[in-house]
């Protein structure tokens, strides 16, 4: 893994990210045919540019654009 392969796995959770919706992590796992690591990679990379949401519900995540998500 590097930081360009992280940097387009970003990309790829952003454009999942466009409708404007929640998703849960196995929603954006399925979606975008990130493997577990490849994918918190990614929400970990637009977490620190905000540019991804990350809400606790029960016992479950969800995830939406965030405050810097400008695509």
């Amino acid at each position: 893994m590097t930081k360009g392969t992280i940097g387009l796995n970003a990309g790829a959770i952003c454009n999942l990210l466009l409708d404007g919706r929640c998703w849960s992590f196995e929603e954006l796992k399925t979606a975008s045919s990130l493997t577990e690591p490849d994918l918190w990679s990614a929400i970990g990379w637009l977490a620190r540019e905000n540019k991804i949401e990350i809400k606790s519900s029960s016992s479950q995540l969800a995830f939406a654009p965030g405050m810097n998500f400008n695509y």
